[in-house]
């Protein structure tokens, strides 16, 4: 699909596919450069009950995300902060993260990222 002229589509309609490196994580990837973005994508992140991301970085890409449901834990380099429902986090280029969702309830964000390649370091 291409949005030459913009675009509006229903998110639940896009495909979830595990996250590869994570426990209990899905992806959705709701805007990328198949759909004409040259400049940002967007992906909608699912993290279930008990899911975690492991400890990791990015070259060269800062994150800015807004939590659609629920509330997780996000190590960024020393601190931990808690993410809630309405929140939106900055998580600057080359910054160390992590995220956990200890709670009962499922975890959705969206995150919204540069356009291209996103180079990830695992440091766990």
């Amino acid at each position: 699909m291409s949005a030459e002229d913009g675009l509006v589509m229903d998110s639940d309609s896009v495909k979830k596919e595990k996250v590869e490196r994570g426990k209990d994580v899905w992806i959705q990837r709701l805007v990328t450069d198949s759909e004409g973005a040259e400049n940002c994508f967007m992906r909608k992140f699912t993290m279930e009950p008990g899911a975690h991301m492991p400890y990791h970085e990015h070259i060269d890409t800062d994150h800015v995300q807004y939590i659609l449901e629920g509330k997780m834990e996000i190590k960024m380099g020393e601190d931990t902060k808690i993410a809630k429902k309405g929140d939106v986090t900055y998580i600057p280029s080359d910054i160390p993260h992590s995220y956990e969702n200890p709670y009962q309830d499922e975890v959705q964000f969206l995150c919204i990222v540069p356009a291209g390649e996103i180079k990830t370091e695992i440091l766990d």
